[in-house]
């Protein structure tokens, strides 16, 4: 019987060192938790003291401090830039008037309702309209390529000739200009 008491006993002083342990644990964690939290808060601090820094001493360019300044601003540069390149990318302008952001293919701007501008459709000389679809071609396709009509004959009209006196006339004339035979 004194085998299971003892048993019994170093049983419920395991048991009681795993509560501790655990307990210990959770303490650790929690702490832990607050020395992240405090890390954090003092990160954030030293980030807003380096941009307080460079909104008030930004004109003053010297030494290892200048340099980053300097960095800093070429790089708030680019940042607007490249985020001017997403807003046109995406299809938006900036009105002239409010400075709202507006889709490019609005009229008025949904802000102010300022008339927007509209910009001008660049034309390539290459290129010429198929008569049959409106698809834009290159002079040099005799055909289109997007209904397959054939572009000479949309480009330049051709003439036709007159079956009694051999004049060229138009293909949409009902008679000859030079003799008058109907055609």
């Amino acid at each position: 019987m004194a085998f299971f008491d003892d048993l019994g006993k170093k049983i419920t002083q395991v048991s009681q060192s795993a509560v501790q342990k655990t307990k210990d644990i959770t303490e650790i964690a929690k702490y832990s938790a607050l020395v992240s939290d405090e890390e954090k808060k003092i990160k954030d601090l030293y980030s807003e003291i380096g941009k307080l820094y460079v909104q008030l001493h930004a004109d003053e360019t010297e030494g290892q401090l200048g340099e980053k300044v300097a960095a800093i601003k070429e790089s708030e540069k680019k940042i607007e830039e490249y985020n001017q390149t997403i807003k046109e990318l995406k299809g938006y302008v900036r009105c002239e008037k409010c400075g709202a952001e507006v889709q490019n293919n609005m009229s008025f701007c949904s802000a102010c309702g300022n008339p927007m501008a509209k910009p001008e459709p660049v034309v390539d000389e290459n290129l010429v309209k198929c008569s049959a679809c409106g698809n834009m071609v290159e002079k040099t396709m005799r055909f289109c390529t997007k209904c397959g009509n054939p572009m000479g004959a949309a480009q330049q009209p051709q003439n036709k000739c007159c079956p009694n006196c051999g004049k060229a006339v138009d293909t949409d004339a009902a008679f000859c200009t030079e003799c008058g035979t109907k055609l």
